[in-house]
């Protein structure tokens, strides 16, 4: 029996182990006789080496990798997909004879939801983007690759970096970019931007305190993605917090799409409902990319 996991922490409340089921059967596998599926809590960067020694080993025959481990799992990787290495992050990792191929899922997942449940496909369309970890770059890469027209990304210190137009290249943007923190989720971002083919992408960043371009950017876009985990039930209250200003207004005219699935229904999401819009849950993403995992742990 192969044995798979989801591994990163909090996973108490993941939903991967009923989904890789669900998924698994559908292909007519038996769960428990052919696979198992298990959570797997990593919470240090030792016991992070220790479960990739053992999927290695064959232990485990592959896993999915939430936070905080998305970004730190590529090193150990022997073979990428081009989304993972454009984004430097993975979330599906499959072990066979000893190597382990990395992928990135959340990006197909998410712009796969929109697309079923509203009936709009990203081509043409200005997207609004809040964060720029792991997740974030996955769609933000998948949007590029469908032709999204323009992509607005909110996230934290980015005051000094206004506007990234990769069709024009910017000879300062390396120089800006080795100012940053090694590792940091906007340099990381910036340098997928740097290999990216963006010629028909605007790509624009706003500061979290900039409430009033925040609200412009609303205003004129066409779909608004969270990726960040404020408003996820972790016990720490973030259930209460909105990844945007309160200030800001959600125009009903908005598709609003959320990456946290705990709770069911976030309080963006609510309030996006309460203006009008149309949304897509978290659950929804995780569906279809797991539905996408599943071929790759297979």
């Amino acid at each position: 029996m192969k044995k798979y996991c989801v591994i990163g922490t909090p996973v108490g409340h993941s939903k991967s182990p009923e989904l890789f089921q669900r998924f698994v059967t559908e292909k007519g596998l038996r769960y428990g006789v052919d696979a198992v599926y298990l959570r797997n809590e990593i919470i240090d960067l030792e016991q992070l080496h220790s479960f990739v020694m053992k999927l290695k080993a064959g232990e485990w025959s592959g896993c999915n990798v939430t936070m905080p481990w998305k970004t730190e799992m590529v090193q150990y990787m022997d073979t990428l997909s081009e989304t993972a290495r454009l984004t430097g992050a993975v979330n599906t990792v499959s072990s066979k004879n000893g190597k382990l191929f990395g992928d990135s899922t959340d990006g197909r997942g998410m712009l796969n939801a929109i697309k079923e449940d509203t009936e709009t496909d990203v081509n043409g369309k200005k997207v609004v983007m809040i964060g720029c970890g792991g997740a974030a770059r996955s769609i933000l890469a998948e949007a590029i690759v469908r032709g999204a027209s323009s992509i607005k990304i909110i996230c934290r210190d980015v005051k000094n970096l206004h506007r990234v137009r990769i069709e024009q290249h910017l000879e300062d943007l390396p120089e800006y970019i080795n100012t940053l923190k090694d590792g940091s989720n906007l340099k990381l971002t910036l340098q997928m931007l740097l290999r990216s083919d963006l010629s028909s992408t605007g790509v624009m960043f706003i500061d979290d305190s900039e409430t009033a371009l925040i609200g412009a950017a609303l205003k004129g876009a066409d779909i608004l993605i969270n990726s960040t985990p404020l408003g996820m039930l972790d016990g720490r209250g973030n259930e209460e917090k909105l990844p945007l200003p309160e200030s800001c207004e959600i125009p009903s005219t908005l598709i609003v799409a959320d990456c946290v699935y705990n709770p069911d229904e976030t309080l963006l999401i609510k309030k996006a409902k309460e203006s009008g819009c149309k949304t897509v849950k978290g659950i929804r993403m995780l569906e279809e990319q797991a539905r996408c995992g599943v071929d790759i742990l297979l």
